[in-house]
């Protein structure tokens, strides 16, 4: 007796469930729900930037962003202390160029701005953004002690992560004012900040006001994770009396200076 097996049936079957579970997959991340990559932004920055109220998908959705702290007890994001306006985005992938484009529309924008992603890089546009002071307090110490109040605008040039790292941005605080202190306003700043291959440096500066403040940072891996900056605050000579409460919260007193260290 000679049996013989139809193999090209059996090539066509696998071929129709491998095409089957490729449109699965597909349909799956086209509706991802934006709320996906909204714990996730929570989880990475402790709770300090967070996407208040998403909706959509991760390729057409909106949302705003809050700026919050985890809760002591069970590690949960506390509800937001700050909000932003909404902003929305809309994204378009091709295949052929393994790229994908996203279009952020946000009322703080100068223009609307363009993301690019592929596999090796992301680029963001060059622009322009004016947004409540509060999100620095996503950036840790010393911000999240003063609880900055006011607005500020950032500028930044093309920025490109991945096999290619640089770009540089540019914050201007003006009349910054703090909800722990009396003294309004505590002054005007600016912060400069580049992106290179090995990490991130930024320093800030004082443009004007009573509460002088001067430092450096980085987000160097090889210094651990995290920020890490190293400066010190100092008061105008009339206004020392009234910022001296302020001071002992941003670092210990070295002579004039009180020195900032995280």
């Amino acid at each position: 007796m000679k049996i013989s097996l139809n193999t090209s049936s059996t090539k066509s079957h696998k071929t129709f469930l491998l095409i089957l579970l490729i449109l699965l997959i597909g349909i799956v991340i086209r509706q991802m729900p934006i709320g996906v990559v909204a714990n996730l932004l929570g989880n990475q920055s402790a709770c300090r930037v967070t996407l208040h109220q998403p909706t959509g998908t991760i390729w057409n959705g909106s949302a705003a962003f809050g700026f919050s702290e985890p809760n002591l007890t069970d590690g949960a994001c506390r509800p937001a202390s700050a909000i932003t306006e909404r902003f929305s985005w809309k994204s378009q992938c091709s295949l052929m160029q393994g790229m994908c484009q996203v279009d952020v529309n946000f009322v703080g924008l100068d223009k609307p701005l363009l993301i690019s992603v592929s596999a090796s890089q992301i680029k963001v546009a060059s622009g322009e953004i004016d947004l409540p002071a509060t999100i620095l307090e996503a950036f840790g110490s010393p911000w999240n002690t003063l609880r900055p109040r006011g607005q500020l605008t950032a500028h930044w040039s093309e920025i490109k992560k991945g096999v290619d790292t640089s770009g540089s941005v540019r914050i201007n605080i003006n009349n910054l004012s703090s909800p722990i202190s009396n003294v309004k306003p505590l002054g005007s700043y600016e912060i400069k900040a580049n992106l290179e291959q090995t990490g991130t440096s930024f320093q800030i500066d004082t443009i004007a006001g009573p509460l002088l403040l001067k430092g450096k940072g980085s987000s160097d891996s090889k210094a651990g994770p995290g920020l890490h900056f190293a400066g010190g605050a100092w008061a105008a000579p009339e206004a020392e009396d009234s910022l001296i409460g302020l001071l002992s919260l941003l670092g210990r007193k070295d002579g004039d200076t009180y020195r900032m260290q995280y």
